[in-house]
């Protein structure tokens, strides 16, 4: 039994006993919008007893800390992992993935070694004591890290010979407006039969990458993780969420779409006139790229652009937001409809890709 100081004299304490978890070695994974339990910790009573009687006495309050820590640093700056009065805690997945950031530097590229114990603090005759838990918990855990949602993602694999860094061979991937709470990503167009995985640009030149988990669920691994599986050629449209860590693929149906001659992009600074847009390939023929220096901007100047086919002002596409860049959305017109212009706060260096199916369109700037 552990003695207690003077001041509670005579009070002696059996300590907790941390059970050991179903689960010590984590990896975690983003669980999108929701915070699920990783594991449940659950220990044994403290018990008390007053001048070696083995009988029980109450306290009039306990409370029980799991804390946790590097391993073999002696709990010297230990963190606080849950606090209760009863006899187990759940401990939830983004909570310990946020405290492992936060306290630890921990992050996704390798795993921590850590210690989980129990502070057992009570008071007893308006004197206040203290104990530890008579064992302590090894845990190995490598943390998941935050993605930013308004990255470039691509598509990588059998179509581009899995290159992770020539991302012209990649297939990029649209998003419907810059909304910063926007997770989730689009690519309508031609797939050729083959595997293939998602590639954000923070994993550029990795093989970390959105890897399929089971029908419908994605999850962000190194080489370990399955790829997907295009089994027939022909148009499809692809939706991911990685927040939610989802996806769907379906059939698109290409028959009746226009085969547009030429793309061209227009604006101020060409004088309305077109800047030729690049067909991304003979199969994929309704994606555009177009690499493109616009001058620098003074006095709250922009550059308003937009999209047009075969020169003609009867077949252009307006911007829904004209203020979504890089990613944003815009409608096919061909009247006398307003039509807002796609507006550039910025000269400089860009990438542009435009989709003529569904009107996304990308100003990725370099």
């Amino acid at each position: 039994m552990t003695i207690l100081p003077y001041a509670l004299s005579g009070l002696t304490i059996k300590p907790s006993t941390i059970n050991s978890p179903t689960a010590t070695n984590f990896v975690l994974q983003n669980p999108g919008s929701l915070n699920p339990v990783l594991f449940q910790a659950n220990w044994v009573e403290a018990l008390f007893y007053l001048n070696g009687s083995t009988t029980q006495t109450s306290v009039s309050s306990i409370s029980y800390k799991l804390q946790i820590d590097f391993a073999g640093n002696q709990f010297k700056s230990p963190q606080l992992l849950a606090e209760t009065t009863s006899l187990s805690a759940d401990i939830y997945t983004k909570d310990f993935n946020q405290l492992l950031i936060d306290k630890f530097g921990a992050n996704s590229s390798g795993s921590v070694d850590l210690e989980m114990r129990i502070l057992i603090e009570f008071t007893y005759k308006g004197a206040s004591g203290n104990a530890l838990s008579e064992n302590v918990i090894n845990l190995h855990v490598t943390p998941y890290t935050k993605t930013d949602p308004l990255q470039p993602m691509y598509i990588i694999g059998d179509l581009n010979s899995w290159n992770n860094s020539d991302t012209n061979g990649m297939l990029i991937m649209f998003k419907d407006n810059q909304n910063s709470n926007n997770y989730a990503y689009t690519y309508t167009g031609y797939m050729p039969v083959g595997n293939y995985k998602f590639l954000p640009k923070e994993s550029l030149g990795s093989n970390k990458a959105y890897c399929f988990k089971e029908s419908g669920q994605l999850q962000y691994l190194e080489t370990s993780g399955n790829s997907l599986n295009n089994l027939t050629a022909g148009y499809k449209t692809i939706n991911i969420n990685i927040q939610n860590m989802t996806y769907s693929i379906s059939d698109y149906d290409i028959f009746g779409a226009t085969d547009w001659n030429s793309m061209g992009l227009v604006g101020l600074f060409n004088g309305w006139t077109d800047t030729e847009m690049t067909r991304y390939s003979n199969d994929n023929r309704h994606i555009w790229t177009l690499d493109l220096t616009l001058p620098a901007l003074t006095g709250g100047n922009v550059h308003p652009v937009k999209f047009r086919a075969n020169s003609s002002w009867t077949s252009r596409w307006a911007a829904i937001d004209p203020e979504s860049v890089p990613f944003g959305k815009s409608i096919f017109l061909t009247g006398t409809e307003s039509d807002p212009n796609v507006v550039i706060r910025e000269g400089g260096d860009y990438h542009v890709v435009f989709n003529d199916l569904t009107g996304h369109y990308i100003f990725l700037k370099k």
